[in-house]
């Protein structure tokens, strides 16, 4: 079955709720160049992103992704979670899971800022396993390990909320 994520935010992230203790986008990016507005059919995004996260270039970088559902009063965790161990080298990666919805519209490569053509974000997907529409949420941490195999006391947390409905 196809569905479509629809973001209730034309920013997209908000800080997780459950982490307050975990650095948020303000220390990972400068995002102040980046315009993402809503139009027919998903959020239009143009300009750029200078990262600025306090890690060394040799570290590593890892992101976690679990998808939870909004029920009742409370946020319940569903099946669906993922892990990439190296972010920085599958980033450009066209099998990657992530690659149209972002990197694929990344102008220059290997940089500290990223310059994105506007283009239209519409999050579509389809699982083998069942989702129920309605509100959902991505919570997504990324973590930082060194050359020895250490993480560093920096993750970064965002959450993306919205709607799962039929495509």
């Amino acid at each position: 079955m196809s569905h479509d994520f629809v973001p209730i935010r034309d920013d997209l992230f908000s800080k997780c709720e459950e982490k307050p203790e975990m650095g948020y986008l303000d220390v990972f990016a400068d995002l102040s160049n980046l315009s993402s507005k809503r139009g027919a059919g998903g959020i239009n995004i143009s300009g750029n992103a200078t990262t600025i996260w306090d890690v060394d270039p040799s570290d590593v970088v890892e992101v976690d992704v679990s998808i939870l559902k909004f029920e009742g009063d409370k946020w319940i965790p569903t099946i669906i979670k993922g892990n990439v161990k190296d972010f920085c080298k599958t980033f450009f990666d066209k099998n990657s899971i992530y690659y149209s919805y972002s990197p694929k519209h990344v102008v220059n490569k290997k940089e500290t800022i990223l310059v994105w053509k506007p283009y239209l974000l519409k999050i579509s997907f389809s699982y083998a396993v069942p989702l129920n529409v309605g509100r959902h949420k991505a919570v997504i941490i990324y973590s930082a390990i060194d050359k020895a195999g250490v993480k560093r006391d920096r993750d970064i947390c965002m959450e993306i909320v919205g709607d799962i409905v039929n495509a």
